[in-house]
């Protein structure tokens, strides 16, 4: 592979990796992919290229992009999120991908910034935790309150019995 297929490699963003994996461009045909499959599958076969470790890998390269780019639904993913998106299908299914790249958009993260602050949710939390109600008690306070619960707890049975006898 040529240094310009590295380069594409690093773009898998723009969903040109796997293509130029297979010598395609972008929205190349179902038989398409098949027809380039098949003749790069013959050509870096490890049957046909013994000892050849490169070879090999380019042969589970093209593998691996047959595989994606011949399932229409995880062709559909890839050419919209690359990578990425074929990532977390594999491991959290398409609902999965839907939510993530919901989540991680920009217009979600503004919807979520300006819901708290239309709604004072961020003040009422920091007015809550920082000076009011639910503000932690300073070191001192919290100190004489542990060693009062200490002294006013009551003694064990036997330490009562034992002092009795005494």
């Amino acid at each position: 592979m040529s240094h310009v297929d590295e380069a594409a490699r690093r773009l898998s963003k723009s969903g040109s990796t796997l293509y130029a994996v297979l010598e395609l461009k972008k929205g190349a045909s179902p038989e398409d992919v098949k027809k380039a499959y098949r003749r790069l599958a013959l050509k870096y076969h490890p049957d046909k290229n013994p000892g050849d470790a490169q070879a090999a890998e380019i042969f589970k390269e093209i593998n691996t992009a047959h595989s994606i780019l011949s399932d229409p639904k995880k062709r559909k993913i890839y050419d919209k999120h690359g990578s990425l998106g074929i990532y977390i299908h594999d491991h959290f299914g398409e609902e999965g991908v839907r939510y993530y790249f919901t989540l991680n958009s920009c217009w979600f993260k503004t919807l979520v910034l300006l819901c708290a602050l239309l709604t004072c949710c961020c003040c009422c939390c920091c007015c809550c935790f920082c000076c009011g109600a639910l503000k932690p008690p300073p070191d001192e306070a919290a100190r004489r309150k542990y060693q009062q619960n200490v002294q006013n707890q009551p003694s064990r049975s036997g330490e009562n019995q034992r002092q009795g006898l005494r």
